[in-house]
Order: C-alpha cells, then structure tokens, then sequence
C-alpha cells in the first residue's frame, strides 16, 4: 500500500474552519457534508484533490465557540481517514491506497 498525503494551505485551512463553524451550527449542512463532502467543500472555495478522502468534520466542542479561534487553530489538528485527529502544525489528511 502505498500512502498519500494532502496538506491544506493557509487560506484552505481558514475556508475549511468556516466550513466546520457552519456545519456545527447547521445539522443540515453537517449531513450534507457527511454525505457528499465534495460540493461543499467546492462551495467554501477548497480545491481538493480527487482521489484523496476528504477529511472528516470534528466533532463539536461543548460550550461557545469563536471562528475566529477556530480559524487560527484550523491548523493545529491533523484528520486521518480513520477519523483520528492528533496535534500537529499543519491540517493534513493520510489516505492509503493501492500503488500503481
């Protein structure tokens, strides 16, 4: 298996902690999301790559958030295609697949 990696940009990572804020807030758009994700992120202006799953949404904190923190810590947590999240520097999602 070989093992593919896609690591969003600033500007992806603050399109994407808008996405994450609208869905949190929207249940019809966490849905949306979680049914078709490509759209949606086409919709909020992320170019991702075909082929590479797209990450999943976090779950939602408890208690009151602000998209501006959101947006500044977009960066700060890593999405795996098993749904994992761990601290790291840059939002990146790891998919596996076959190599060719």
């Amino acid at each position: 298996m070989a093992e593919s990696m896609y690591v969003f940009g600033d500007e992806d990572r603050r399109k994407f902690a808008r996405l994450v804020a609208a869905a949190w807030q929207d249940g019809g758009l966490r849905g949306r999301y979680d049914g078709d994700p490509r759209p949606l992120l086409t919709q909020y202006g992320i170019a991702y790559p075909e082929g590479v799953p797209a990450p999943p949404l976090p779950p939602q904190p408890e208690g009151e958030f602000d998209i501006t923190e959101l947006e500044s810590s977009a960066g700060s947590v890593a999405f795996t295609t098993d749904g994992t999240a761990s601290s790291v520097s840059t939002a990146l999602c790891t998919c596996f697949g076959d190599s060719q």
